[in-house]
């Protein structure tokens, strides 16, 4: 009855591992493992004591070399993506005046409507006096993206965005949206994103991607 339990205990623990992990092809023709924790590591990296189960499970190479050039239309329909974490992390500039309320966050939602893609960026910032350290989101501000392969793309912002701030509860909030373009989408609907920056008006600072695969996720779910 033991061995019965473990080895139930076992396949139960290898299914979750199973689903909890997706390929995907990356801008410049590699592929890459993601995970739900938001991690990811190369398809073709050999794991310890891996090598004799991929042979079992008949996988085969892929070779990681060959550029992706996606000339493919877009053509999108109506939609919303459900509000997904896309960065949380510390902040450079808060780290230095606070040892704990120094987390940065953004949430992103992504809908389609009337043949546009926009993406609804939502900025938390753990200090309740946002404008003295990163100022406004203004028509010069972007979101970098930096995608493994090399390839970097810039998330532009057309308006301006004042934060609001709540001192009392020592937080400060963005809510701000930028529009897609059809090349962008072709870029990033097949992307792993390795590197984010803000470039707010004051400063520009890099921030931990919790969710590499977004793109990859979402793109699909307002694309025909």
């Amino acid at each position: 009855m033991k061995k019965i339990f473990v080895f139930c205990m076992l396949a139960f623990g290898i299914s979750i591992i199973a689903s909890a992990q997706q390929t995907a092809l990356t801008s410049d023709g590699k592929v890459v493992i993601l995970y739900d924790n938001g991690t990811w590591t190369y398809a073709d990296v050999k794991l310890p004591n891996t090598k004799e189960v991929q042979k079992k499970a008949g996988e085969v190479s892929v070779p990681t070399n060959v550029p992706v050039v996606d000339n493919s239309p877009v053509s999108l329909k109506d939609g919303v993506v459900e509000k997904m974490a896309f960065i949380e992390g510390p902040s450079k500039k808060l780290s230095k005046y606070f040892k704990h309320k120094n987390i940065v966050r953004c949430n992103f939602t992504l809908t389609s409507k009337d043949g546009k893609a926009i993406l609804k960026t939502e900025w938390k910032v753990m200090n309740g006096e946002a404008y003295s350290y990163f100022g406004f989101i203004n028509d010069e501000s972007m979101i970098s993206l930096e995608l493994i392969g090399g390839k970097k793309i810039d998330l532009l912002y057309t308006k301006d965005f004042e934060p609001k701030e709540y001192e009392k509860y020592g937080f400060s909030t963005y809510t701000a949206e930028l529009e897609l373009s059809k090349e962008q989408i072709r870029l990033l609907r097949n992307s792993i994103v390795y590197k984010a920056y803000m470039t707010w008006s004051r400063r520009t600072e890099e921030y931990k991607v919790i969710a590499p695969s977004y793109f990859i996720k979402s793109l699909p779910q307002i694309i025909e």
